[in-house]
């Protein structure tokens, strides 16, 4: 398990304090996908980089399973680092090594002999299904190939937690998906505990269990992703969760209302089977809602005629199917 409590990080340029982290407390379990996610200068960089003492707190602590980084000696410290993988948005790849070579440099470090080194490395390219490429170099692969290189470089030390910083804020929508579920699949095969990194919120839909939204470098909110997902109770949660329906025209004069997808209603034709019922026109202004563990979450807002008997019927309609809503505008 991974700790943090009151962490802080101040950084002091010149008589200037530029409060980066403030008084941060998470719990990460073993096992699951973590996410991060907050805007451009939110801190959520900083704090993965905390975690293995890339970024000394000001104050606070961190700890890896029960032990307090900030009391370890250097020695100490290093043996705590091989247990935590750390992959980056820019893939940090030696240009003049072969895919082979790079991966297997974390255990050259470690003075592991060359063929059993080399074993290793191999067993981690076939884990991110890069077989044919172990002799290309960094120039002869794509941005998706390169970061799979990095994931499995990250693996050869046999880490119990990844650290994922922005990994998919270079890559194409293909190599995106593909890097999320072969880091959903090593998290399954491998039990590693990921800590993702993200601006982008269907990074965390697509992987993650639970979520930490940062804003102006404090968590604004926790939990599962499900749960945020339907229910953002902050207004920065708001905004990476609903970022379009800022946009949608409020100036039709009919009432709208948002329906709210939790996971609990079993219809998959809410609004066909709304329509049929109370054979009411209604207008669709705002749709997003995603597959998340098997269930629909996500939020629709819809306009009502200018009729108060149908309207009526719409209501008792989706109180009487458990259908979840809010009026809007």
């Amino acid at each position: 398990m991974i700790e943090i409590k009151n962490l802080s990080k101040i950084y002091k340029i010149k008589d200037e304090e530029i409060i980066a982290l403030k008084d941060i407390n998470l719990n990460i379990s073993d096992g699951e996908v973590f996410g991060i996610i907050g805007l451009s200068g939110a801190g959520k960089s900083t704090l993965v980089r905390t975690i293995n003492l890339l970024e000394q707190p000001t104050s606070g602590e961190v700890l890896v399973d029960n032990k307090n980084l900030l009391l370890l000696n250097k020695k100490e410290l290093r043996i705590v680092r091989r247990e935590i993988g750390m992959i980056f948005q820019s893939f940090n790849l030696y240009d003049q090594r072969n895919v082979l070579d790079n991966v297997a440099f974390p255990l050259e470090l470690l003075k592991i002999k060359k063929k059993e080194r080399e074993k290793i490395a191999k067993e981690m390219i076939h884990l991110v299904g890069l077989d044919n490429r172990e002799k290309s170099y960094p120039s002869m692969l794509s941005g998706g190939e390169k970061q799979r290189v990095a994931i499995a470089r990250a693996l050869t030390t046999n880490p119990k937690y990844l650290l994922c910083d922005e990994i998919t804020s270079a890559l194409d929508p293909d190599s995106t998906n593909a890097v999320l579920t072969l880091l959903k699949e090593i998290n399954e095969k491998l039990k590693v505990t990921i800590i993702v990194i993200t601006h982008e919120m269907k990074v965390i839909e697509k992987i993650c269990d639970r979520v930490a939204i940062i804003n102006n470098s404090k968590i604004e909110e926790l939990g599962k992703v499900s749960d945020i997902f339907t229910h953002p109770k902050s207004d920065i949660g708001r905004k990476l969760v609903l970022p379009e329906s800022s946009k949608i025209d409020f100036t039709t004069k009919g009432e709208k209302i948002r329906l709210i997808f939790d996971g609990t209603n079993t219809k998959d034709a809410v609004i066909s089977e709304l329509i049929l019922a109370c054979q009411a026109p209604i207008n669709i202004l705002y749709a997003d809602t995603k597959i998340l563990e098997g269930a629909t979450f996500g939020h629709m807002i819809i306009e009502l005629p200018n009729d108060e008997r149908l309207k009526e019927k719409i209501f008792s309609w989706l109180d009487n199917n458990g259908q979840e809503y809010r009026k809007e505008g």
